[in-house]
């Protein structure tokens, strides 16, 4: 579901800003998962749930995270972009020491550097095609890394659906104030496919087009509440590398839409990637189930 919508957004960026897409995604998520809320009796929970610093803070994290990555999807071939996202459960098990206080064993650090050998080889730095945007798919995933890893502190305090909610007003808010930067086009700088899908003025979008952006608010809100309670309830360290299937999806839409075939590079930096977090998961349930026959 996640990796259509990416892929439907990629092929929009071509005619529509990062800034408006954003706008009309976050909007009409907000007023799905608004909706949702009230028919569930949730909305005075909502209306007196005051947003703490550590919410407020997650919900600017992950809309920074998002608008990285859509910015960078404009340069860069999906499956390309979405290997490189595959480190974020490898950088959470790195941070999980530094934001949860969870200890992170030698082992752990083996798999994180496998990881990131993984990555530079999707980047294939060196042979004259490297591209700059890869750094802000790296950027983005240490934001939804950091972002993911706060929503368990979070959710011990606040509801799945009130956190949802937070994070899709960071979306709206974040697409608003870069619209009133950008939206009027006199900022439009085409130098790179990227600094041009940032910096486009608003268009006024077609009757198709305008109902696939608000569209994408629907998947948003959906795939909002389902992560948050997936990383509410679980650790993070277990639930990310759930997220590696995307690669099969990003490489199927990606051939369907633009004709793209994943390089030797991109497939054997993602195969490194992969690895390492199937091996760290392998090997944190063996522990796991180590712990409790003792």
């Amino acid at each position: 579901m996640t990796a259509l919508q990416d892929a439907f957004i990629k092929d929009l960026s071509q005619s529509y800003p990062v800034h408006q897409m954003q706008t009309f995604r976050a909007g009409a998520a907000l007023a799905l998962i608004f909706g949702w809320i009230a028919a569930n009796g949730g909305l005075t929970l909502l209306l007196r749930t005051r947003p703490s610093g550590l919410l407020l803070l997650r919900a600017a994290i992950l809309s920074l995270a998002s608008l990285s990555f859509y910015i960078s999807l404009a340069a860069m071939e999906f499956a390309d972009a979405v290997a490189i996202y595959f480190s974020m459960p490898l950088m959470v098990a790195a941070l999980s020491r530094l934001v949860i206080g969870e200890r992170v064993p030698p082992w752990r650090w083996t798999a994180v550097g496998v990881g990131f050998i993984g990555v530079v080889i999707v980047q294939h730095p060196g042979v004259g095609v490297f591209e700059p945007a890869s750094l802000l798919v790296l950027f983005a995933t240490l934001c939804y890394a950091l972002g993911l890893m706060l929503t368990r502190p979070v959710g011990m305090r606040v509801n799945s659906a009130v956190m949802s909610f937070w994070q899709l007003v960071g979306f709206l808010v974040t697409g608003l104030l870069l619209s009133l930067v950008f939206g009027s086009g006199a900022f439009h700088d085409a130098a790179h496919p990227s600094l041009s899908y940032l910096t486009g003025g608003w268009i006024t979008p077609t009757l198709l087009d305008a109902g696939k952006l608000l569209g994408f608010g629907a998947l948003a809100a959906l795939a909002s509440i389902l992560y948050t309670a997936g990383y509410k309830v679980a650790a993070p360290s277990f639930v990310a590398p759930f997220e590696y299937s995307a690669l099969i999806w990003a490489s199927l839409w990606g051939y369907v839409m633009w004709g793209d075939i994943p390089g030797v590079s991109t497939l054997g930096g993602a195969a490194l990637i992969v690895a390492a977090g199937l091996w760290m998961i392998a090997r944190e349930a063996r522990q796991k189930s180590g712990i409790r026959d003792q």
